[in-house]
C-alpha cells in the first residue's frame, strides 16, 4: 500500500513527499523495483520530521502506535490498514483478535471513502482509508439503499479478485501455478459483519 501511494503521490502537482520509512533504511527500489530512480532513500521512523500529511501503511498494532505520535503533532494522518474502520468497539476487537488501545481515536476518524464523506474527510485530522472490497460494495449498495430499494437487512455481497491485492510477500496461495485458472475462497469460515449505512 505504501508503495502505491508513493506512486501516485510521485505524480501529484502539489505534493513533495518529505520522507518515507523504513525499519530497514535503503532505497525505495529494493522493496518496489517500480519506484527505481525516484531517488526516494527509506529513513529509520525515528528520524522522520514532522510534515503535513503522513500515509500509514503498517500491521494494526504499530499502525495505532505511529497515529498517536502523529495525532499529538497536529499532523493529518491517513492510515491505510484496518486500526480505524469501524464504528464499534466490540466487533472490531472481536474481529482483529486484539484490544484497541487508542479507541478514542477510532471514534473521530472519519471513513475515507470521498464520494460519500469528501465534507468530512476534508476536516478530518484522521482519516480510515477504505479497503477494496468494502469500498466497491458500498458504492455499489449506496444508491440502492439511499433511494429504499433493496431490504438492508437482507443484502449479501460476493467479490472476486485478482492477487495484486495480496501484496508482495510470496505465498503458495497466490502462486501462479496454485492459482491460475482458479478461484480460490478466502476466509470462508471468517466473522460476516452486518453494517447499516445511513439512509439519509
Amino acid at each position: 500500500m505504501g508503495g502505491e501511494v508513493l506512486r501516485v503521490l510521485l505524480d501529484h502537482p502539489y505534493v513533495d513527499i518529505a520522507w518515507a520509512t523504513s525499519r530497514q533504511p535503503s532505497a525505495i527500489e529494493s522493496y518496489h523495483p517500480n519506484l527505481y530512480g525516484t531517488g526516494i532513500e527509506l529513513i529509520h521512523p525515528d528520524d522522520a520530521t514532522s510534515c503535513d500529511v503522513v500515509f500509514v501503511a503498517l500491521p494494526t498494532d504499530a499502525s495505532i502506535d505511529v497515529t498517536q505520535r502523529y495525532w499529538d503533532d497536529d499532523t493529518k494522518i491517513i492510515d491505510l490498514g484496518s486500526a480505524f474502520r469501524l464504528r464499534d468497539r466490540t466487533i472490531w476487537e472481536r474481529v482483529y483478535g486484539m484490544t484497541h488501545p487508542a479507541w478514542s481515536l477510532a471514534e473521530q476518524a472519519v471513513y475515507g471513502l470521498n464520494e460519500l464523506h469528501l465534507k468530512e474527510i476534508s476536516q478530518a485530522q484522521l482519516i480510515a482509508n477504505p479497503g477494496c472490497f468494502s469500498s466497491a460494495a458500498i458504492l455499489g449498495i449506496a444508491p440502492l439503499v439511499a433511494n429504499r430499494l433493496v431490504d438492508i437487512e437482507k443484502l449479501s455481497v460476493d467479490g472476486l479478485s485478482g492477487t495484486a491485492g495480496a501484496g508482495a510477500e510470496l505465498s503458495r496461495s497466490i502462486h501462479h501455478p496454485e492459482i491460475g485458472n482458479n478461484l480460490v475462497p478466502y476466509n470462508p469460515l471468517g466473522i460476516v459483519i452486518s453494517t447499516r449505512l445511513n439512509r439519509n
